[in-house]
């Protein structure tokens, strides 16, 4: 039996939650509501041997959900002082009174420790985020969190989107990546001459947003929409614009960020002179012949948009993931905006509907059915190929969603978290249920005054002087002059690497130990080289992981250097077809 300490920290207050008690090595332990919160023989080396269990290749930091008596952050920190510790405590009381009761110095001492007392679980993501779940080591223990069950069980769920999410942006890299190369290679000259949105931040200060997505509740939205217009700076995304159109409308701004050829597709052949575009260099290179006021850049996501941020400065950050809609909200509080309104963000299929008439989505539907394959027939997979599932409207009833909708849906709740000093409503309750977000009447803001002469003078402040925003002549062609080098000597790393390759693949002795050796040494050296190029991030989009698996040989040697002369082959064909006047 262990020999019982008062119930009572050094200071003398009270501990009612936990009994002190005695390890066997002479160590403080503790339980609570009769479990152990650390071995009742040796607690430190229970928590060291945790900790290097928890090791992984890519690990940069840990996570603890709560921590008992500190003992494992400790060890943690003894053996990975140069990581980054996060500790999450529900309940402040309990974190107190395990720093009374143990030495806490060598986690004060790790020169990147945060701690998070009675953070409210969706404010936690971004601090895991900031790591990157993939690249964390969690710490569960059930008796350390029991105090806190919902509170970690929650914090748990939203720890897993946040892991789907990752994993489907990496999805989205592997099928895209040379898509996006390849608009940013045609799309590079951009950046002489638009400026970026950050023109507009916190310039719309006190003026109300309205957001317009593509859902079916817009239509609700469509008859107001003149009047709303008149009250509000109206960003619509692009899925959205031919619906607001067709009623007479331009929006203030219309967001497209999506590279696809399908994405321009929503604004071919349509016009809107009063507007704002704003967009950015990975998209299809047509997109920037659309006919409006003005077209701006925001900043890239991608590799090689980001190379050319670094020299020439940020264009405006409207965030990665989720969907344009989250993008057009995330535009609108840069612009000042704490009063934001949207219609048609439905992120469900209320009434089994997909999409507002008229969208590019049912005119192409109804364009293509026959007797055989009606539009009724088109929309099904659009109902049902994400896994289709039940949400709650904001009447508490039930509509049909689905996983990616709910990850959208999840990915508004953590930016509305992170946000606190905005506010953000809808004018349909029929869509999901979005945390955060509030349902009003139409009269709202409808009986707001006209905020026309306001606007005015917010485009005019922001766009008044947009030299800072574009680089100089000098500058840009001095950061051509480096892209330009940095192209080029890629293109002949990769060449040496492709012939290196094919020369060991026609070599009768490749599968040799000596001459396989030598390659490999080669092949490392190759490697290094590309890794130590400034554009080493946009030539891994040529690589597709799936592709390459498919790619095997005889023997583990032959199958890496198959797989190595198809990459340095790939990546040539990229910046040769890409890039031919750099490489001339």
């Amino acid at each position: 039996m262990f020999s019982r300490y008062i119930a009572e920290t050094d200071a003398g207050t009270p501990v009612p939650f936990w009994t002190i008690q005695q390890a066997k090595n002479g160590s403080v332990t503790a339980s609570e509501d009769g479990a152990l919160l650390h071995s009742s023989y040796d607690p430190e080396r229970e928590s060291q041997q945790a900790a290097q269990r928890s090791d992984f290749k890519s690990c940069t930091a840990a996570v603890f959900y709560s921590c008992g008596l500190g003992y494992t952050p400790s060890a943690y920190a003894r053996l990975y002082p140069e990581r980054t510790i996060l500790i999450i405590e529900p309940e402040p009381l309990h974190f107190f009174a395990a720093l009374t009761l143990t030495d806490w110095s060598t986690i004060f001492a790790c020169p990147s420790c945060m701690i998070a007392l009675g953070c409210p679980p969706e404010t936690v993501i971004p601090l895991i985020e900031r790591s990157g779940t993939a690249h964390c080591a969690f710490f569960s223990v059930p008796s350390q969190t029991a105090h806190a069950r919902q509170y970690f069980e929650t914090l748990r769920i939203l720890v897993d989107r946040n892991r789907r999410k990752d994993d489907i942006n990496t999805a989205t890299l592997e099928r895209f990546g040379r898509l996006w190369l390849r608009n940013s290679f045609l799309n590079i000259r951009q950046y002489r001459t638009l400026p970026g949105a950050g023109i507009y931040a916190d310039n719309g200060t006190g003026l109300p947003f309205l957001i317009l997505a593509a859902g079916p509740s817009l239509e609700q939205t469509l008859p107001h929409l003149s009047e709303l217009k008149k009250r509000s700076v109206i960003v619509c995304v692009d899925t959205a614009l031919r619906a607001c159109l067709r009623t007479g409308v331009e929006p203030d701004f219309i967001v497209l960020a999506d590279p696809q050829y399908y994405a321009y597709r929503h604004i071919a052949g349509l016009s809107s002179p009063s507007s704002v575009l704003i967009t950015e260099t990975a998209v299809y290179p047509a997109v920037y012949r659309f006919p409006c006021r003005r077209t701006v850049l925001c900043s890239s996501l991608y590799p090689l948009g980001k190379w050319f941020e670094q020299r020439f400065g940020g264009k405006g950050d409207l965030g990665a993931g989720g969907s344009v809609a989250s993008s057009a909200w995330n535009f609108a509080y840069l612009a000042g905006g704490r009063e934001l309104y949207t219609a048609g963000l439905d992120l469900s299929f209320p009434g089994r509907k997909t999409h507002i008439k008229g969208s590019t989505f049912e005119q192409t539907v109804h364009t293509d059915s026959t007797r055989t394959r009606t539009a009724e027939c088109a929309g099904l997979p659009a109902l049902f190929s994400a896994g289709a599932e039940y949400g709650s409207d904001y009447t508490g009833s039930p509509v049909l969603t689905d996983a990616r909708m709910k990850l959208f849906a999840w990915w508004f709740e953590s930016r509305l978290a992170a946000c606190p000093g905005a506010q953000t409503y809808t004018f349909s309750t029929d869509g999901l249920s979005v945390p955060g977000i509030q349902p009003v009447q139409f009269k709202v803001l409808l009986s707001k005054p006209d905020i026309r002469s306001q606007k005015q003078l917010f485009f005019e402040q922001s766009e008044k002087n947009t030299d800072g925003s574009i680089p100089s002549p000098q500058k840009f062609g001095s950061v051509m002059k480096e892209f330009s080098a940095d192209i080029s000597a890629l293109y002949d790393t990769a060449k040496k690497g492709m012939t290196v390759c094919e020369t060991a693949l026609a070599s009768p002795a490749a599968g040799s130990q000596r001459d396989a050796s030598s390659v490999l040494v080669q092949l490392a050296d190759i490697d290094r080289a590309v890794q130590q190029n400034s554009l080493h991030d946009a030539a891994a989009l040529v690589y597709s992981p799936e592709k390459l698996r498919d790619h095997t040989a005889d023997d583990p040697v032959r199958t890496t250097l198959v797989r190595s002369r198809l990459m340095y082959a790939e990546l040539c064909r990229i910046l040769d077809k890409y890039c031919p006047d750099i490489l001339k």
